[in-house]
């Protein structure tokens, strides 16, 4: 039902179950050479694909994105599946990524808990924000420093947490 290209990688989304003889449930991708599978995909059809990015966001009529609860809006960072909490009302049917925000349509009254007929702008996403951390640094008995980053909503910032008798924690970057 559904194609997006990032970059050389080509992204198909539908009601399927294989792609080319792999386990592919609903959305794929394809390499230029091979078929793989988004991790467990979805547990439903895909009928709408946008990219911004890495981030590969799909729409349609699921429940779950990787095995987890998604609301028919779902986001594959290149290695895990998010969802959107509790999502339309009804299913998807389209996706736009415009000005960095992500525009969802379809059949729907409500989406996010708000409402919304058939038509929403990326305000409405909840995406569970990427957070990476390296080894702390600086470590004593009563002291120590987490360095990482954290992409909420695609906009990545540098963090530091220090510990110790004044507990300090703020963006670096």
């Amino acid at each position: 039902y559904a194609l997006a290209v990032s970059g050389s990688d080509l992204y198909a989304g539908g009601s399927f179950t294989t792609a080319d003889g792999n386990p592919a449930n609903c959305v794929a991708k394809w390499n230029g050479s091979a078929w793989s599978a988004l991790g467990l995909g979805l547990n439903g059809d895909v009928y709408a694909l946008a990219v911004s990015g890495t981030d590969l966001y799909v729409g349609g009529w699921f429940g779950t994105a990787g095995g987890s609860p998604s609301g028919d809006v779902a986001k594959w960072n290149g290695s895990a599946w998010s969802g959107m909490g509790s999502g339309p009302s009804g299913y998807v049917k389209a996706l736009v990524m415009y000005s960095g925000e992500l525009y969802v349509g379809g059949a729907f009254s409500t989406i996010g808990g708000k409402f919304s007929a058939n038509l929403a702008r990326g305000q409405f996403v909840n995406f569970a924000p990427d957070v990476t951390t390296s080894a702390a640094t600086l470590v004593s008995l009563t002291t120590a420093t987490l360095n990482g980053t954290v992409n909420p909503l695609g906009s990545v910032s540098t963090a530091q947490f220090e510990y110790g008798l004044n507990t300090y924690y703020g963006s670096t970057a």
